[in-house]
């Protein structure tokens, strides 16, 4: 019951919150709205207005003429209170404090708790004198609103509403739901009729498919709307988007391919990379900063047809910072001259390269650098190319 439930119909969202406010154990509040006529000319008018105003709270400004509320239910704003402070249409909340001046008469204060801390913020602070013992400083006051909206077939009379801007959201509909964001959710999708990308919404409203429970898929009903179908088709293949970079495993006519890339911990986003095409398509990949500890088994890491080579950091305590890893797919030959250089941030990047300069080995190739800036890498590679005289050398690169 404390997990949000939603639903495709309204029939099936109304039956639900009843059940949730019947189940309540704390003391249960009806609150009808008080609600006047502008411009009756006669008590007799007013009361036939009155008596056409309908239940149904989508056709008064999404106002309750009778709000049914218990300490401990799932409500949400329903309509926007004040946006400067987040208290919109659809802020979900708990109900925490019911204080009537009038019993079931809109009046007094309903204390809420939100479900995000910065909501109601404003709102709080303005009526820091209301906290007083047993009124908790994340709870927020919702008082009564005034609401205009017209009734009859062309909306000609007018009735002014005074109700608790609030509506009971322990289940909502899904279409509701769009833009909401939770840990856990329980949906079902029960319907007579398919429905364009309804199944699309209600299952990506929850963070992890571990917090996503089904009570009725309705498979048979999951539709796609053919306009969209024929966009994203002409979107493939008549308008597709060209790369301002070819990616890496679009060129083939280069003799090596090699990447660097910070990965800002390795340990953290190494199904990303398993599963990054360019990553997976060159002769060598270098990731610093891997934060990969050298108790880490090097099953942790591996990457199909590659080699991995690790220079972790050290920290016996938590994960270290920096750290390199090397994915090769080139044969490795034992006793081939390798070196890794590392540039302190306070040596030019001139001075090494001079000292390269001076020693125009082979082996040179074989080497990794670590703390250069992208221009630094490029320039480094650039130069050892031209040391070298590698006619056939050539790279590419991916940044973050």
């Amino acid at each position: 019951m404390d997990v949000p439930h939603l639903f495709i119909q309204n029939q099936k969202v109304n039956e639900f919150n009843k059940r949730v406010h019947n189940a309540a154990t704390d003391k249960k509040f009806s609150i009808k709205a008080v609600d006047s006529v502008i411009g009756a000319n006669s008590a007799q008018l007013r009361d036939k207005i009155l008596s056409q105003i309908p239940d149904d709270p989508r056709k008064t400004k999404q106002i309750a003429s009778n709000l049914q509320l218990s300490v401990g239910e799932r409500t949400e704003i329903a309509l926007n209170v004040r946006t400067d402070d987040g208290m919109t249409n659809g802020a979900s909340n708990v109900v925490k404090k019911i204080q009537l001046n009038q019993r079931d008469k809109p009046s007094g204060v309903i204390w809420v708790q939100f479900d995000h801390s910065d909501v109601g913020e404003k709102t709080r602070h303005e009526n820091r004198n209301l906290y007083v013992q047993g009124i908790d400083s994340t709870w927020t006051p919702i008082k009564p609103i005034t609401t205009q909206f017209g009734i009859g077939r062309n909306q000609t009379a007018q009735v002014v509403r005074k109700q608790f801007p609030l509506r009971p959201a322990a289940a909502k509909t899904i279409h509701r739901s769009q833009g909401d964001t939770e840990q856990n959710i329980v949906v079902n999708f029960t319907t007579r009729r398919a429905i364009p990308h309804i199944h699309y919404v209600g299952l990506s409203r929850v963070t992890t498919i571990e917090g996503l429970f089904i009570t009725d898929l309705c498979e048979e009903k999951i539709a796609v709307n053919p306009h969209v179908a024929a966009e994203m088709e002409m979107l493939r293949k008549e308008r597709a988007l060209k790369l301002s970079v070819t990616p890496i495993y679009q060129i083939n006519q280069v003799s090596f391919k090699l990447c660097y890339l910070n990965t800002r911990s390795l340990h953290k986003h190494i199904d990303d990379v398993r599963h990054e095409l360019n990553f997976t398509n060159t002769d060598i990949n270098i990731f610093s900063e891997t934060r990969i500890m050298t108790s880490d088994d090097n099953i942790m890491y591996e990457i199909d047809g590659y080699t991995l080579f690790r220079n972790d950091g050290h920290c016996s305590t938590s994960r270290p910072f920096g750290g390199m890893a090397v994915f090769s797919r080139v044969e490795f030959l034992p006793g081939y001259p390798r070196c890794r250089i590392y540039r302190s941030p306070r040596i030019p990047v001139q001075q090494l390269l001079a000292a390269l300069t001076r020693t125009p080995d082979e082996s040179w190739i074989n080497c990794i650098m670590n703390n250069l800036s992208l221009n630094s890498l490029v320039h480094m590679l650039l130069t050892i190319k031209k040391i070298m005289n590698l006619t056939h050398f050539n790279c590419k690169y991916l940044i973050e």
